[in-house]
């Protein structure tokens, strides 16, 4: 009941949403005066919600038929022309005709909608696929919960755990602030400056400058990192399984647990991918080829935490259950701490910073960091289901 209660509520909100944002982007199609860039948004946003709408479609579908004492043995065949080892060699071709079909005007922004589902859904589906390939999943209810409950129920908690945090640290900066009169006439001086900038004829490199010695501020550099490196990671990687945590009472074994947490990372890897790569523009395609990285990171670390609940509800091994938390965290967090470190450099080249200072130096580094993370990540999937199933197959052999 909880299932399809959710599942129904996801589906409408979402899908309500995505008309406002369709309709936006239609209304802003026909205003001569827009840009490209303001509207190509609306439509990729639009798309990707209904597009997490129809994926909540079985898993609420699934939930019905149990009410109702219908349980299907599995999922529905898929042809072999839909098998993600085979749709994966069509991505280089998606990403070329997704950044031509950007260049063609209005046209084009119609069309790229298609192309940017394309463009994440099939690596984010191969990923998975190499995850579970042979592993079991369970019932079609629970594996469609699972990837439902990772696209929208884990992203929704995250944000407001994340923005709860993030009020916090404004609230206690504030404080701070008014009891520091040097700090409140700085801010005093730098709302007015914005404020002129704004009737003057607002630019981002104007943002920037006036923000310069802000960005520059070793404290706020710390506090970026700490954020996005640490608290962001240990948020997430508690959250994203949610769908495993439903599971608790179900007699997972590892392996079951390892596949439903594979399945909420793929979710949740989904819908962050669809979202933050929706901007469009020349650089949609290196927005949307950077995401396969991400989506490494979020299903190996949600399959880890997921194999590790199972094994300590099967077998009381929580301190199992600990470490590969806190390596989910690890692997989250570093992936994480390179980005940061990589746009910080970038704002520090910006800035007219010197490229000889520690922080732009260690972020012309973090790009291969992050390939690198991201392939040992790989790695690591395709040997977590080799072990997995090696385990299956001995236990057969015992019985």
């Amino acid at each position: 009941m909880i299932q399809l209660g959710l599942s129904l509520l996801g589906i409408s909100s979402l899908w309500g949403v995505s008309v406002v944002m369709i309709l936006a982007g239609i209304i802003q199609l026909l205003t001569p005066s827009q840009t490209p860039s303001g509207r190509t948004p609306f439509f990729l946003i639009g798309t990707s919600g209904i597009l997490i709408g129809l994926i909540l479609v079985p898993s609420a579908v699934y939930a019905l038929l149990r009410l109702t004492g219908r349980r299907p043995a599995r999922l529905l065949p898929t042809p072999r022309w839909l098998r993600p080892s085979l749709l994966i060699f069509l991505l280089p071709l998606v990403l070329l005709a997704g950044w031509w079909v950007s260049q063609q005007g209005a046209l084009g922004e119609v069309a790229l909608p298609f192309f940017h589902i394309l463009a994440i859904g099939i690596p984010v589906l191969w990923l998975a696929h190499l995850a579970i390939r042979d592993l079991p999943t369970g019932s079609p209810q629970r594996a469609w919960g699972a990837l439902g409950s990772g696209s929208v129920l884990s992203p929704a908690l995250i944000l407001i755990m994340e923005l709860g945090v993030m009020l916090g640290g404004v609230a206690a900066v504030s404080v701070w602030i008014s009891g520091n009169a040097d700090a409140l006439g700085e801010l005093t001086t730098l709302g007015q400056q914005l404020e002129r900038a704004q009737q003057t004829g607002f630019t981002p490199e104007m943002l920037v400058h006036l923000l310069a010695p802000y960005l520059r501020d070793p404290r706020v550099i710390f506090a970026a990192f700490a954020f996005g490196a640490v608290i962001v990671p240990l948020i997430e990687e508690a959250l994203k399984p949610l769908g495993v945590w439903f599971l608790a009472g179900s007699h997972l074994t590892p392996e079951e647990g390892f596949t439903a947490g594979v399945l909420c990372g793929a979710g949740y890897a989904l819908i962050e991918s669809l979202l933050l790569s929706s901007n469009g523009g020349t650089e949609w395609v290196s927005l949307a080829f950077a995401r396969i990285g991400t989506g490494v990171v979020h299903i190996l670390a949600s399959g880890l935490t997921g194999w590790a609940l199972a094994s300590a509800w099967a077998e009381g091994r929580y301190l199992r259950l600990a470490a590969a938390y806190l390596g989910a965290v690890l692997i989250h967090g570093l992936w994480n701490g390179l980005t940061v470190l990589m746009v910080a450099a970038g704002l520090s080249q910006v800035l007219g910073e010197s490229v000889e200072q520690p922080l732009a130096k260690a972020g012309e580094f973090a790009p291969y960091g992050l390939v690198a993370l991201a392939v040992l990540g790989l790695g690591a999937l395709i040997w977590a289901n080799w072990r997995l199933r090696g385990g299956l197959r001995a236990a057969d052999d015992v019985v």
